[in-house]
């Protein structure tokens, strides 16, 4: 399996712009405003094309200009970061990540960044994250050219930031890049069992505890609704938990649950041939907590926090499920599968159980689970809903610390009855309403009083929409950095606690 390219160095520059060495010095530039000091600093001939409007500081605009001495390095490459008042954690990272790309295509492997405009001090998270995501190459696989590599990125005007906050900024690019990698990875590759392997990598680099239910084990926990899904597959289904033991002897155990759906037919309910294209990527959520545990075990963080995935293909071999089919659950409860498509809550249901069952008091899920997210909230945004305010305050100010942007939508008493099946406890499709509160309310039957918050990556977890430009094409790693951020705040106020 192709892995995710080398980080870059990442550089805190003592001089000023001009003494800077690199191939490329890149500047902020704001749409409107005043005329910013900082490009005043850097010559005349950088500041005019900015006076003149040659380049107006939307987002996605990218000007490379000779620096004419202005900087050691050769090159200033002026780049948009939109109006200051819509610059929030998730544009500025897009944002970096365009600048990284327009910068590599040109050939520039050193990369400096100049602080300027709306971006402050306490950006340079946000500005290192977004960076190092840049260097990804989603065409890894291609045999012909490819972009430079970043090799150097370093940072100007961002004061005296402690070492380990740049190291972790570093840390989070690094992850929402492996994520992206894993989510890309076409299904000939990444199954069931890759996914296995790389958890039991992570557990042996970094001292976590790794398990991975197969066949029988599946059948002897009875969690026959993941057996079912990918009972249409020559590739066995797994269940896999991986254990980060944080040190504490009390204190909560933060179960984070994946939709590992290494490829996604629909089943016997079949999909189309054009919704099938992006279907490797129906592991968007395995990929994001497997991710996000890489930090959480690299920085020892004082929390227990499990991943927990559902991993299976979802194909219509001869052993599938039809439509109208009734199974038990691990939970006891019984389910009738109206349509196969809608697998990502069955294998869900049963990992939430798992996950339980191995003691999680916690319970966040990320799953690219319905179509009806792109409708809500389009590609911008995931969507989201909770049984607990406390738990969804903190997963929404993880979220906001993360540049990850998420939507609680409500749960109201009246959707109940849309998720009953006539034939046994629960339906798992045909809601007709409310389909993202309604999915992640089938999934919020198996949590058994646990405070719980369901996210509905399907549409931000991946772009292919021609017309959003603010939104880069291709998978985007969802919830990566979420995850983290929310592991952090929980192990913040385990100490506080205490």
């Amino acid at each position: 399996m192709i892995g995710p390219a080398r980080s870059p160095r990442v550089i805190l520059a003592t001089t000023g712009a001009a003494g800077v060495e690199a191939d490329v010095l890149a500047v902020p530039v704001a749409a409107g405003g005043p005329p910013d000091p900082v490009l005043a600093g850097l010559g005349e001939t950088v500041a005019g094309f900015v006076a003149s409007g040659e380049h107006s500081g939307r987002m996605h605009e990218i000007l490379l200009i000779p620096s004419a001495g202005a900087t050691a390095a050769r090159r200033v490459l002026l780049y948009g970061v939109g109006a200051a008042h819509d610059l929030d954690g998730q544009r500025l990272r897009l944002a970096h990540q365009e600048m990284v790309g327009a910068a590599r295509a040109r050939g520039h492997r050193r990369i400096a960044v100049l602080r300027a405009g709306p971006v402050r001090e306490a950006d340079l998270g946000a500005v290192v994250e977004g960076s190092v995501a840049g260097g990804w190459d989603r065409r890894r696989r291609s045999t012909g050219a490819h972009p430079a590599p970043l090799e150097e990125l370093t940072l100007a005007g961002f004061g005296s930031p402690r070492p380990e906050d740049v190291q972790l900024a570093r840390q989070l690019g690094e992850a929402t890049v492996r994520a992206r990698e894993w989510q890309n990875t076409p299904a000939n590759e990444m199954g069931p069992q890759q996914l296995v392997e790389i958890a039991t990598e992570m557990a042996t680099r970094l001292g976590m505890v790794v398990e991975a239910l197969g066949a029988a084990e599946l059948a002897a926990g009875g969690y026959n609704l993941l057996a079912r899904v990918g009972a249409g597959s020559a590739r066995e289904p797994r269940l896999i938990r991986l254990q980060h033991r944080g040190g504490r002897t009390v204190g909560p155990n933060l179960g984070l649950v994946g939709k590992g759906i290494t490829f996604d037919s629909g089943g016997l309910s079949l999909k189309t041939a054009d919704q099938m294209v992006t279907m490797r990527g129906d592991m968007g959520g395995a990929a994001a907590v497997l991710a996000a545990m890489e930090v959480i075990g690299a920085n020892r963080l004082p929390l227990d926090v499990m991943a927990v995935i559902a991993a299976a293909e979802n194909l219509p071999g001869a052993g599938a499920q039809r439509p109208g089919d009734v199974w038990t659950s691990a939970s006891g409860k019984t389910v009738e599968v109206l349509n196969t498509d809608a697998e990502g809550r069955l294998a869900l249901a049963d990992a939430i159980t798992f996950a339980v069952r191995s003691g999680a008091t916690h319970l966040v899920d990320l799953a690219t689970l319905t179509g009806a997210a792109r409708a809500t909230l389009g590609h911008v945004a995931t969507p989201g809903i909770s049984n607990d305010d406390t738990l969804w305050a903190l997963v929404a100010a993880a979220a906001d610390t993360a540049g990850d942007r998420v939507w609680r939508l409500p749960i109201y008493p009246e959707f109940r009855e849309l998720i009953q099946s006539r034939s046994a406890d629960l339906r798992n499709a045909y809601y007709d309403e409310a389909g993202v509160i309604t999915a992640g309310m089938f999934i919020g039957e198996f949590v058994e009083g646990r405070p719980w918050v369901h996210l509905d990556i399907a549409s931000s977890h991946w772009n292919e929409n021609l017309e959003h430009r603010d939104v880069p094409r291709g998978p985007l790693g969802a919830g990566t950095r979420l995850c983290y951020r929310l592991a952090e705040r929980l192990a913040a106020r385990g100490a506080d606690a205490g």
